[in-house]
């Protein structure tokens, strides 16, 4: 470095150099703002600060340039902000754009701190360029690292939004697939057992020959020379289902074939049918009559039925499962509403409706039809009998003389009652009779009178006495309390013998419990299901209780309660054998 010896020349020329290094910066900053495409002057406020440089300088000669050194990169930022008319257009760029544009100023901004240095103390050209170069490669593998970085993170969010949707999609078929096969198992089980039983039905022999019905034709052969058919024989069905006819051609050549004629039994005034068979009477396969599921409810319940023989009564007692399976599947036929204003408060349950299409109307004003209601329907009795049976709830304490008078108006014989007053500490029925001998109740314009009281095992006769505008009607009824609550009664022979009792009288017979639904279908089905087995030798416990659901929603509540009418259905056949049967009535 140089030493003068003279002070004002050398301020002098100093000042004069400085002044035109000044000049020179100014330009080149200019120059540098300027370039990328736009004439905005960005350096005003620069060459303002040059300017108050130049100014002070006089003063102090190294100052100003360390001033201007030390800008800082914030307020690079903050006084270079670009108004919106001098940025580049953003429109239809992509956010890799605009950052990259973001990036491109920053650098610019670096590289004018690198240059400015560098041009005031002389380096070249080529060193600031491998600098800015570096520099924008550098910024640019940011750029690209940062873009692959998100387009990682978007490409992993969409696997993994796809592998959940296709995780769904297979375990939704698997759990298809699954029902399917036990659909299909369940199916190829039932036709299994269904086929046994047609195959047991038609190989089993019985353990001794049946004797030919009363009014049969038998057909008596004897062997020959000539082929012909074995045996013959025509007997007597009351069931009224298909003929059945089965042939076996011996290896021996039979007899010429001689007829025994008998008499023919006469089946409710109509011709009997004949049918004709070759070996000896085998048990023939269970006559089942099941809808298909897409029928509605009336459908199934106007067609569905299982015609049971004697022996195969007996053996489906042993079959429970069975039997509640076939419970399940009959719907229980239970109206939702009833159009009638007010009717609620005459219903002991609000659940337990009467069917519209069966229901009994008491006679009374067409004005108001809330005093002709009842929750109360006819049942049809053995082949379709109508009003053979009417099923009601347990009278109410203000339908008391509603019940007295559907049965005056029904002229009913007799009334049974299968619940008891109180069960569970709850209200099951009404007292609606007198319970003692020769005391009497009013219930409205009805006065009942019990003329004698006869106990017997299990239930109780009252003979009720009924006036009604000096008009006397006499009324059986019969209670049977010994049905347990929440339960079946053990022993059968019972009710039974009520049931018998009750079948040899004419007449619309009244039965009620509490809801008049459960034990009281038991009640109907089984007197019914004794008709059957006296008549015709077979039973359809499943077509009775369709029919019974048909004309009143709910008859036979429980699976248990069905299988009690098929215990004592064979306990009933079981007289029958031992001649004990007793005379049936319409």
């Amino acid at each position: 470095m140089a030493v003068y010896t003279s002070t004002q020349p050398l301020v002098s020329n100093r000042g004069t150099q400085l002044s035109f290094n000044r000049t020179v910066f100014v330009f080149l900053v200019y120059l540098f703002l300027t370039e990328g495409g736009t004439s905005t002057p960005l350096t005003n406020h620069y060459v303002n600060d040059a300017n108050y440089y130049d100014i002070s300088s006089n003063e102090d000669s190294s100052v100003p340039l360390e001033k201007f050194y030390l800008i800082t990169g914030q307020r690079w930022h903050t006084d270079t902000v670009l108004p919106i008319p001098l940025l580049p257009s953003t429109e239809g760029m992509s956010t890799r754009s605009h950052r990259s544009n973001e990036f491109d100023i920053d650098s610019r901004y670096q590289l004018l701190v690198h240059r400015i240095p560098q041009s005031i103390t002389g380096l070249d050209d080529a060193g600031m360029d491998l600098q800015a170069t570096q520099l924008s490669t550098r910024t640019r593998q940011e750029v690209l690292t940062a873009a692959y970085i998100s387009w990682l993170n978007w490409q992993l969010s969409v696997f993994a939004a796809f592998c959940i949707i296709g995780s769904v999609i297979l375990f939704t078929i698997l759990v298809l697939l699954w029902l399917r096969k036990q659909m299909s198992r369940e199916k190829n089980t039932e036709d299994g057992d269904r086929r046994g039983l047609v195959e047991e039905g038609a190989v089993g022999q019985p353990e001794k020959a049946i004797k030919p019905a009363k009014g049969s034709i038998e057909w008596i052969h004897q062997s020959t020379a000539k082929p012909s058919i074995q045996s013959v024989r025509s007997v007597t069905q009351a069931t009224g289902l298909p003929e059945v006819m089965s042939v076996t051609t011996p290896e021996r050549r039979p007899e010429p074939i001689r007829i025994k004629t008998k008499r023919l039994l006469e089946r409710r005034g109509s011709s009997a049918s004949l049918t004709i068979e070759v070996a000896p009477p085998l048990e023939s396969p269970p006559h089942i009559v099941t809808p298909t599921r897409e029928c509605t409810a009336e459908e199934f319940l106007l067609s569905a039925g299982n015609v049971l023989s004697r022996a195969q009564l007996k053996k489906v007692i042993n079959d429970p499962t069975s039997l509640y399976k076939e419970f399940w599947e009959v719907p229980l036929n239970l109206p939702e509403k009833l159009d009638i204003c007010g009717s609620g408060v005459k219903n002991r349950y609000c659940s337990v409706l009467p069917n519209p299409q069966s229901r009994v109307i008491l006679p009374g004003s067409s004005d108001d039809p809330l005093s002709s209601y009842i929750n109360a329907n006819y049942i049809r009795g053995y082949d379709g009998k109508d009003a053979r049976y009417i099923a009601t709830q347990g009278p109410l304490a203000h339908t008391v003389g509603d019940f007295w008078k559907m049965v005056w108006a029904e002229k009913v014989p007799v009334v049974v009652m299968i619940t008891k007053l109180h069960e569970a500490a709850k209200t099951k029925c009404e007292a609606y009779f007198p319970l003692d001998k020769d005391t009497r109740i009013q219930a409205g314009p009805f006065a009942v009178i019990v003329n004698s009281i006869d106990v017997r095992e299990g239930y109780t006769i009252r003979d009720l006495e009924l006036l009604y505008e000096g008009e006397r009607r006499h009324v059986q009824h019969y209670w049977y309390d010994s049905w347990p609550d929440h339960a079946v009664p053990q022993a059968a022979d019972t009710l039974v013998s009520l049931a018998a009792k009750v079948n040899s009288l004419s007449g619309p017979v009244v039965v009620h419990c509490s809801a008049g639904i459960g034990r009281t279908g038991c009640f109907i089905a089984l007197t019914i299901g004794m008709t059957q087995l006296l008549r015709d030798g077979n039973v359809d416990v499943l077509g009775i209780l369709c029919q019974m659901r048909y004309d009143r929603g709910g008859m036979v509540q429980t699976p248990e309660q069905y299988e009690f009418v098929h215990r004592a259905l064979c306990l009933y056949e079981q007289t029958l054998d031992d001649g004990k049967s007793s005379s049936s009535g319409d």
